[in-house]
Parts: structure tokens; C-alpha cells; sequence
């Protein structure tokens, strides 16, 4: 699908990031069909917010170039740099969006537009309201007051009342493009030995972003590492190193799913170079190749797989809360039993 280029920031994110929904949306404004209130769903860095700009612009624009919002006039740019009267947003203030917050955007439904009859708002974080402010919303949306078109962005539409949703309509966006999405690492400076590993984690450049926070990732990987290569040793240092080297990392749930699903992928790495002959730069642990490759040669494919089954009773575990060092401890005495 092929694009003009603007140089507005949203205009060109939405575009490259989510061109199909983007021209959906410009369909609609162009052929009057634009429903009077949107749930944009999906991972954070996606293009949520771009595209609910770049569609507000196709609104508003009044120098279109083949029925697509240039970008570039007064209106775009107001718009753009959040100055148009008739565009609103809200965010959440601190940890949610209030209701306060709330009955303000009432009072703005209530007025008809400043420059026309239109008004546009934009919900940032939508997932975050409070209940109160949940079902206030919900007023506004079931019985809007005048020529008014809402977006709703989130990234879990399971934590939005079902009554908000079934007065939406749900565009759930898909994730980034390997290709995209490691532009986007690159960005904010991965290294790109790491990208595998990263992308196996998440598809949301901001948990990206949040597990290379304090060297989070690297501390992990390089934990995960020296367990891995202990018990390539068979050497019973891999039980200590739980203790002394990965349970300092483990400050929360999400720090725990995260230490197992990489002690996980580095034996699909295994897996993947024995069945698969996948080259270096197709596994997650690149820096590990050499290592594993030679670990591939010297285990037999009945205890790969069973030690894969070990790794995965790890997230049933879980799921019952036992002791977090206990289940990796014992995983591990496991693995090494496997291994004599």
C-alpha cells in the first residue's frame, strides 16, 4: 500500500506502523461511516495513539491529497501538537484516569464544538480507569450528546467493563513486524544478540523497554547463562547459582515468568539446532551458540525432550504459588539427574 509521506510524527507512525487500519479509518471519515465511538486494543508501541490521530486529522483536515489528511495544515498541526479546541484527552492522572477527570469530559460533551459541529476525545490508558470513572464514561458513550467520535486506547480490553466494549467498536491491532519491531529495539539501543531473546519475551516495545531497565535483561541472561552452562558441565554449581545469582533479580510475578521463560527457551534453542539445524542468528541465545551446539551433540534427544518437560512443569508450579527458589531448585536437581 503506498503512502505520501508527511514529516507529522503521528501521520507517519500510524502509517508505518498500521497502514491496513490506517487507511480503514480514512475510508470511513471519506465515506461518512465512522461509528461514534472506537476501543483501539493492543500492545503498547503499536500505533494506537498514532492512528487515532492521524484519523482525528482526516476529520478535521481541510487540505486532503487523495482523501488522506496532509498532515501539514493548520488543522493537522493543532491537532498534532494537542492545541485544537475540539480535541480533547485524557490520560490517566498518577496510576488511573478518575472520575473527576471524568465529569470534565462530560462537561466538554455537553458543548457543542468551538470551530464546528465536532468534537473528538481521545482516552489514553483507558484500562486504567476507576470503576466510578468506568461507569460515568459509560453514560457518555451510551447517549452521546451531539456530533461526537470516541477513542478508547488500550493495551488489555479484558480489564474495560464488558458494558464499554459492547458499546464500541473493537479494533484489536496487531503486533509489530519482526522487521519493525526490531527497528524499534535498535532504537532505544538493544544489542541485537538480543532481539531473539527479547522478541520471545514480549511484542511490546514498552516491556521492552522495561526489562532493560537497571540492566534488568542482561543481569537475567547472563544468570541464566552460567546456569545453563553448569549444567552443560553437569556441575552441581548450577543449583547454587539459583540462590546466589538469579534470586536477587526476582523482585516481582512478572521477574519470575520472565527467569523461567528464558531458562525455557535456551533448551527450545537446543531443540531447534538438533531438529532444525537452525543457524546462529535464528536462536534466542546467540551468544550461547557455540556452547550449545556442542551440548546438542552430546545429549540424547529422549533426555532433551524430557528436561523441556521439566522446564514447562515450571509454570504449573507456578500457578499454584509454591516457593519460586524451591521450583527452580528443584527443576534444576531435576535436570542435572537427567544429565548423569
Amino acid at each position: 500500500m503506498e503512502f505520501n509521506m508527511s514529516d507529522n510524527i503521528f501521520l507517519d507512525e500510524a502509517i508505518k506502523k498500521q497502514p491496513g487500519i490506517t487507511q480503514h479509518f480514512f475510508d470511513m471519515v471519506n465515506n461518512n461511516d465512522l461509528s461514534h465511538a472506537y476501543l483501539l486494543n493492543g500492545n503498547s508501541g503499536v500505533g494506537k495513539k498514532a492512528t487515532a490521530m492521524s484519523a482525528t486529522m482526516a476529520l478535521f483536515c481541510k487540505n486532503k491529497t487523495n482523501e488522506k489528511p496532509c498532515g501539514e495544515c493548520n488543522e493537522c498541526r493543532r491537532i498534532t501538537e494537542g492545541q485544537h479546541p475540539d480535541v480533547v484527552f485524557i490520560q490517566p492522572d498518577g496510576q488511573s484516569i478518575k472520575v473527576d477527570q471524568v465529569r470534565t469530559l462530560k462537561a466538554e460533551f455537553s458543548k457543542r464544538g468551538v470551530e464546528g459541529r465536532l468534537k473528538v476525545f481521545i482516552i489514553v490508558a483507558a484500562e486504567k480507569m476507576t470503576d466510578n470513572a468506568a461507569n460515568s464514561l459509560l453514560k457518555f458513550i451510551e447517549e452521546p450528546s451531539g456530533d461526537v467520535v470516541s477513542f478508547l486506547l488500550s493495551t488489555n480490553k479484558n480489564l474495560i467493563l464488558p458494558t464499554i466494549i459492547s458499546r464500541t467498536q473493537v479494533i484489536d491491532f496487531p503486533a509489530l513486524s519482526n522487521h519493525f519491531f526490531d527497528t524499534e529495539l535498535s532504537n532505544i539501543k538493544v544489542n541485537p544478540n538480543d532481539f531473539n531473546l527479547l522478541k520471545s519475551l514480549t511484542n511490546s516495545l514498552e516491556t521492552a523497554i522495561n526489562l532493560m531497565d537497571d540492566d534488568w535483561f542482561d543481569k537475567a541472561k547472563l544468570a541464566v547463562e552460567k546456569w545453563f552452562n553448569y549444567l552443560y558441565k553437569k556441575d552441581y554449581c548450577a543449583f547454587t547459582t539459583i540462590q546466589i545469582e538469579i534470586m536477587p533479580l526476582i523482585k516481582d510475578k512478572d521477574n519470575k515468568q520472565n527467569i523461567i521463560n528464558m531458562m525455557l527457551q535456551i533448551w527450545r534453542d537446543m531443540l531447534s539446532i538438533k531438529y532444525l539445524n537452525s543457524p546462529k542468528d535464528e536462536i534466542d541465545f546467540v551468544d550461547d551458540f557455540n556452547n550449545i551446539n556442542h551440548f546438542v551433540d552430546n545429549i540424547t534427544s529422549v533426555k532433551l525432550i524430557s528436561i523441556i518437560q521439566i522446564m514447562l512443569e515450571c509454570n504449573n508450579k507456578m500457578a499454584i504459588n509454591l516457593n519460586f527458589q524451591n521450583i527452580l531448585e528443584s527443576t534444576t536437581l531435576k535436570i542435572l539427574s537427567k544429565l548423569k
